[in-house]
């Protein structure tokens, strides 16, 4: 008894620490998410009632849950899932639109997960968004299917949104993301099942979510339930601190050391400009005078500046190679000059042996 009483207590504390973690924020109103056919709360059907069936089974972490099931009538059209009612949005928020899904028995029809009202990345319209539609990687096994509604005013055309095994937490597809148009309200959230004609396929939905990605949100691991699984994208709406509570002028900022196998810097102009014929290189003569009286080089920053400000990776580099470049052509020069002495040199020994 005391066994039981304590698995009751365990079950407790997960619930009330690891759910609302996973459940918080999410902008669809679940209540409607019980057992029955058709419609139900938010949850508009998408085909026959006799199509979208709510029932007890086990969900992607083998938990005992309540399914949507969609199972084909044998034409080839709807055949099972929703269109939720529209919910508010700000435009300038970004979005996640997940749901979990596995099909079994066939691969015959496409699966569907999608919204509305958005426009594509590039800012084009789009009357029928889907974050992904078609064949699912295998049979009999749950996927989170995870897409992203950027910001009206995002520049950004990186596609962040994927198709993640329920078993592994590995992203085994990309899919498309969208964003919202400057005059956008609202949006829903679309998950089917189409053109199936095999009365004996069926589909399976879980626990379908809309979350605002302002840094709240739960993680993929968390949504996948997997330890020391990580999801693609961690966005922040503001500055970032590490360390330190006062970012400044920087979106993220690290009081310590960074250890990273590769950075790349982007953006400004690299000095090829000085290989162009009108470059004004500065003689070596008059670099010595500038280094005796500087004790830096042109353009440069002092060392004392550097130590006390730091240094911008980017700018430095570009610096750097502009540096190099200009000590490559005084080489080529000097290279020439040598060769013309060696010449004159040769020609001069030739002349004395006569």
């Amino acid at each position: 008894m005391k066994y039981y009483f304590k698995l009751i207590i365990i079950s407790f504390i997960i619930s009330a620490v690891y759910l609302p973690k996973v459940h918080a924020q999410n902008i669809l109103n679940l209540q409607g998410w019980a057992i029955g056919t058709g419609s139900s709360g938010i949850f508009g059907a998408n085909g026959q009632e006799s199509e979208n069936l709510r029932e007890w089974g086990e969900g992607p972490r083998g938990e005992r849950a309540i399914l949507w099931k969609a199972s084909p009538d044998g034409n080839t059209d709807a055949d099972g899932g929703w269109n939720s009612d529209v919910f508010p949005i700000s435009n300038i928020n970004m979005y996640r639109f997940a749901v979990w899904i596995k099909k079994t028995n066939s691969n015959t029809g496409n699966t569907y997960h999608g919204c509305s009202n958005v426009l594509n990345l590039d800012g084009t319209s789009n009357d029928n968004p889907y974050f992904w539609f078609g064949v699912l990687p295998e049979l009999n096994k749950w996927y989170l299917l995870v897409g992203y509604v950027h910001a009206s005013n995002d520049a950004s055309v990186i596609n962040y949104g994927g198709i993640y095994d329920g078993t592994t937490g590995t992203k085994v597809l990309g899919i498309t993301d969208f964003k919202f148009s400057s005059t956008a309200v609202n949006a829903n959230h679309r998950a089917y099942l189409y053109y199936d004609p095999n009365v004996s396929s069926r589909q399976f939905f879980y626990a379908p979510r809309v979350d605002l990605v302002n840094g709240n949100e739960p993680t993929i691991a968390s949504l996948l339930g997997l330890q020391g699984v990580s999801g693609d994208l961690t966005y922040f709406p503001g500055k970032v601190g590490i360390k330190t509570s006062v970012p400044g002028d920087y979106e993220l900022a690290v009081k310590g050391k960074i250890r990273a196998q590769e950075i790349k810097v982007e953006g400004g102009i690299w000095p090829d400009y000085v290989f162009e014929d009108n470059y004004k290189l500065l003689s070596l003569p008059d670099l010595e005078k500038y280094i005796k009286l500087n004790k830096h080089l042109p353009s440069m920053a002092p060392a004392k500046k550097m130590e006390s400000d730091g240094v911008s990776l980017g700018e430095t580099n570009r610096k750097l190679l502009e540096k190099l470049e200009e000590v490559t052509l005084h080489l080529i020069d000097l290279d020439k000059k040598i060769s013309l002495l060696e010449k004159e040199n040769t020609k001069l020994k030739k002349e004395k042996i006569k």
